[in-house]
Order: structure tokens, then sequence, then C-alpha cells
């Protein structure tokens, strides 16, 4: 018997189409309703009921958890009861099918039903209910009570306790233990506890404890930890919404609803702050800085550094020749005066001082006898760089 041929990914496509082919036509209404387009035939409905047979809606009250959250929390939960499948809607709601009724209402006994620590609210789904997150009055919140004294570790001490927050309904496994043996953990204790939104949520709680003999009583003021805070609205009394976005607050409407438009107020937010269209309005500016370098002005006697610091390096063989072959002794001279910076009127002295320099040097480099004195300076100031 040969192997079985696997199946392709072909034919698994292929047979999805086939299986969800749909009569999908240009079809009337056999009957009318005032005020409707479109009457769905009871056929329609029923069938649709039939399919969500055994199912549950859920929503959270404020933001809703995201869907991963809600399906591993489910898939991990709810299998035990029964759970097969479960989608959510664009408004935000969750569906949850069961395989059968008596699943779905053993999980609804085991709740309520918190996921991280908000409460979700569960309904049994029909055709002909219109799905709305209703106004919610209590809800379970688990609660952490700090600072319980050690005496108050019982059945009826915590009961107390919890009373005068809401409704208890159960203690978690560590605060249970502390209250059979009255050994464990004694930092705080935590309690699913059902809150009403009629009041206020409590802050603290203070506890007497009366003294074995009879001789008063000591007083300790047990703090209230909540795992999440539900929104709420004193003038509705309700959960869901706080009393900033109550819907029965009066809506602000602009002037130009009332046909009279007012000059002399704007609307802000939910005040009303008044105009004043006198005068012109400025507003204070910093004052704008502009960074310029200080440049410092030269004093005057380096007018005359560039001209006496000049040194002549100049060659007094064969490079100061000119084409004629004549020395260019004066010719240096000349070049010298007009390499140097313009000078000014003020300038004159100085430049009749710089042109005798040069002539000395001149005659000094173009004459061919030379004088004892000049041989004796030139062998005078030789010896400064000799090594004799």
């Amino acid at each position: 018997m040969g192997a079985a041929n696997p199946t392709s990914f072909a034919n698994i496509v292929k047979n999805a189409k086939e299986n969800a082919k749909v009569n999908f036509r240009a079809m009337e209404s056999t009957e009318t309703v005032e005020g409707a387009d479109v009457v769905i035939p009871v056929t329609s409905v029923q069938q649709v009921n039939d399919r969500y047979a055994n199912t549950l809606y859920g929503y959270f009250l404020g933001k809703r958890l995201a869907f991963p959250v809600v399906d591993y929390f489910a898939k991990n939960n709810w299998v035990k009861y029964g759970l097969s499948r479960l989608m959510m809607n664009a408004n935000g709601f969750f569906f949850f099918k069961f395989n059968t009724k008596e699943g779905m209402n053993r999980m609804l006994e085991d709740g309520p039903w918190l996921i991280r620590n908000v409460p979700i609210i569960l309904r049994e789904w029909s055709a002909t209910l219109k799905m709305e997150k209703e106004d919610i009055k209590e809800v379970p919140v688990w609660v952490k009570m700090h600072d319980v004294p050690l005496a108050a570790f019982t059945e009826d001490g915590l009961s107390l306790i919890a009373s005068k927050i809401g409704n208890p309904k159960m203690l978690d496994s560590y605060t249970a233990t502390m209250c059979a043996e009255s050994w464990g953990r004694s930092s705080y204790a935590r309690a699913l506890i059902e809150v009403q939104a009629e009041a206020e949520l409590k802050k603290s709680v203070t506890v007497a404890i009366p003294s074995l003999d009879g001789n008063g009583y000591s007083k300790v003021e047990v703090k209230i930890e909540y795992d999440w805070e539900p929104l709420r609205c004193s003038s509705c009394c309700v959960f869901g919404h706080d009393d900033c976005s109550c819907p029965k607050n009066p809506q602000i409407t602009s002037s130009g609803d009332s046909g009279k438009k007012n000059d002399d107020f704007q609307d802000v937010g939910t005040k009303k702050k008044k105009v004043n269209n006198q005068g012109l309005h400025m507003k204070n500016q910093k004052p704008k800085v502009v960074y310029r370098p200080v440049v410092k002005p030269k004093p005057k006697s380096s007018l005359r550094s560039p001209v006496n610091n000049q040194v002549s390096t100049a060659n007094p063989f064969d490079i100061l020749k000119d084409d004629d072959g004549n020395q260019g002794g004066s010719t240096v001279g000349r070049v010298e005066k007009q390499a140097a910076q313009p000078r000014s009127d003020k300038q004159d002295s100085d430049e009749e001082e710089v042109v005798e320099v040069y002539n000395e040097t001149s005659e000094f480099m173009t004459s061919g006898i030379h004088s004892s004195s000049s041989r004796a300076k030139a062998s005078t100031s030789s010896t400064k760089f000799s090594n004799g």
C-alpha cells in the first residue's frame, strides 16, 4: 500500500474557497417596515443565532486591553470550560464561544474574572440584544490593606475591614493562610472586593483593637491600595466615566450658534476669557544681540616697525647685476622702496632715513676699493659668525 500523497497548499486554498462559496446576488426585501430600508428575513436571524449559541460577549471599563492579551488569558484559563473560539469586533467587544451551555455557565459562576487586574464585563449574546456598554454601578477590584494589625488577621477581622470598602468576595491564598494559621505574609492583606459607585473609594479605614483587660482601645489606621481604580462619576454614580466626561454636563456652544456674535468674550476650554480689543498688543521680545569682533587699533609706533625692522638679505655678487653687466645697488634701493607699504605725509621724515640707510649699504656693496674702516667693520661683523 503506497504512502498517501501530501496535501499541497494549493489544494488547501482550493478546498477553502469551495467550502466558503456564498450565493451573493441582488435581492429585494419581501416585507417593509416603516423607517427601515431593509428587513432581514427571520430565517437568516435564526441561522446566525444558532451559530452563536453558547456565546458570551465582554468588554472593559475605560480603555480596552489588546486582543493578544485577552486571547492569551482566555486560552490559558477558559479552555477547561470548553472555550472553542474567540474574536473581537471594531467596537471593542470580545466574543467567546463555548462548546456547551453548561461549560459557559460554570465559567460565569467561577467569576468575576479580571485580566491584568482589570475586570471584564461578560454577558450572554442573543440576536435581539443590542450590544452597548451599560452603566456599571458595582465592579470587583483587588484591594491591598496595608498595616493591618496582627490581632485583625482573622476571618472576622478582615471581613469587618473589607466591608467598609465594599462587598467582600474572596481572599488570595497568602492572606487566607495568614487568617488560618496567624503566620505568613503580614505586610498586607489582599482581597477581592466589589466596590459601589454610590460612594467614593476609601483610602483608609481606622481600626480599634480592644485591650484584653478592658482598659480601653488602641487605634490603627489601615491604608487601602487598589490594584486598579475604575473611572467614577459622582453625579451619575456609575463607573465608566468621570465628572469631566459626564454626558450630563452642559456643553459650551459657540456664539455663532445663537445667531448673535459676542465680541467681548471668546471660548477658552470651559472658561470664558475677556478680550481687550483696544490698543496695539505688543509682545515682549528679547533684545537682539549681535556679536562683532573687537579690532584693537594699532599703536603709532607700529606704523614704523615694518620699515625699520626690514633686514636686507640681498646677495652683493652676481645676482645684483643687471642685463648690461652693471652693479644693481641703486636698483635694490628703488625696489625696496616700491615694496614698502603706502606712507602718509607724516612719514616723510622716516622715508628719508630709510633712503639713507639703503644708499650706504648700496655704496658698500658696489664699491670696488674698500677703506680700512669698512674692512674693519666687515671683519668685525663677520667674526660674530665664525667659530675661531
